[in-house]
């Protein structure tokens, strides 16, 4: 009885686990060793710069669009950033699995509705920097609560075309995601 009032007053000596904690430290690290990768990787085009063009297109990437900076601060910066967005998947400074499990995650940390989920997704497709339509992940892969799987569902809906496909597999080093592009542009060339 002392034991369970004790617990009751005091809380138990184990702490549950908070699975959303665990997927936001989750996020938290995949952001981080993003914007390092990225920073590491221009450092030698960009020098001292590298570190400003690596933050504002990591805020891109996990911000859904926000670049936190305004471009009319520095027009030569919106231009460099623009072309870095577009090499991010040549500098393999992410695993496109690990990005769209945390992509996924952050869409609901942020509250974004399904349309604006979607068309950044739609949009890091095109950079070649995650899986998306039939190329997503199993449920399994990703965090089962209505938020996340409602945003899986979207994913899966999304049409990918051949081109973009091929330029994927082009870039993704990944042999089971090279496994994937190729048996679907099989299949759908067929």
């Amino acid at each position: 009885m002392f034991k369970a009032l004790f617990q009751l007053l005091f809380g138990s000596k184990k702490k549950k686990a908070d699975p959303m904690a665990a997927h936001n430290e989750m996020v938290y690290e995949v952001r981080n060793n993003f914007e390092k990768g990225l920073r590491d990787a221009l450092k030698k085009a960009h020098g001292d710069k590298s570190k400003q063009i690596a933050e504002i297109a990591t805020n891109y990437v996990f911000d859904f669009g926000e670049f936190g900076f305004d471009f009319s601060e520095g027009k030569d910066l919106k231009k460099i950033v623009g072309a870095e967005l577009v090499n991010i998947c040549n500098y393999n400074v992410a695993d496109p699995l690990k990005l769209v499990r945390a992509m996924v995650h952050r869409g609901l940390q942020l509250k974004k509705t399904g349309q604006i989920f979607e068309d950044h997704m739609r949009d890091l497709w095109i950079l070649c920097l995650v899986p998306i339509g039939p190329l997503t992940p199993p449920d399994s892969f990703f965090p089962s609560t209505p938020g996340h799987n409602n945003f899986v569902k979207r994913l899966r809906l999304i049409e990918i075309t051949d081109r973009q496909a091929e330029n994927a597999q082009r870039v993704w080093k990944d042999p089971h995601l090279k496994a994937i592009l190729e048996a679907w542009l099989t299949a759908h060339h067929d």
